[in-house]
């Protein structure tokens, strides 16, 4: 055994992690699931950071996009677990963050609009969106017209 400072530390344990024998304990390890979304960022005249929360995963397991800007399309899962609230958070590079838009149960959201106007719509699934249904504006104005 050898000690450092005033804790012993395990051999075995040092070498084990080293080689990945031993297994991390993810933070979220109580979640029951996770929760999945695909967003769409359309036609939008800024770039933001797209965050992902749930009651669960709090502000230290949310997951980002990184700054992303028109025309893309990324998965974001989080820790979930049955009863969780679901929102978004748009942290937008050179302007004003929309925090705390609850998804309200959608799995598909698409983006658009500009620095004073941002539209978030959102559809139970991408097959939804592609049958033509009108989704839910989730947060801004205006019709939410499916694909």
């Amino acid at each position: 055994m050898k000690v450092l400072g005033k804790k012993p530390v395990m051999a075995a344990a040092a070498l084990g992690a080293a080689t990945g024998l031993l297994t991390a304990v993810a933070p979220n390890a109580q979640a029951a699931g996770s929760y999945n979304i695909r967003i769409d960022v359309r036609e939008t005249a800024f770039v933001s950071d797209y965050c992902l929360l749930t009651d669960t995963s709090g502000n230290g397991g949310a997951q980002c996009s990184g700054d992303r800007g028109a025309y893309s399309s990324f998965r974001l899962g989080v820790a979930h677990n049955t009863g969780d609230r679901v929102w978004i958070d748009v942290n937008i590079v050179g302007g004003q963050d929309r925090k705390g838009i609850d998804l309200r149960g959608m799995h598909y959201l698409r983006v658009s609009g500009n620095l004073a106007a941002v539209q978030v719509c959102g559809w139970s699934s991408l097959a939804s969106y592609d049958s033509g249904q009108a989704g839910a504006s989730l947060h801004g104005s205006g019709f939410c017209a499916g694909g």
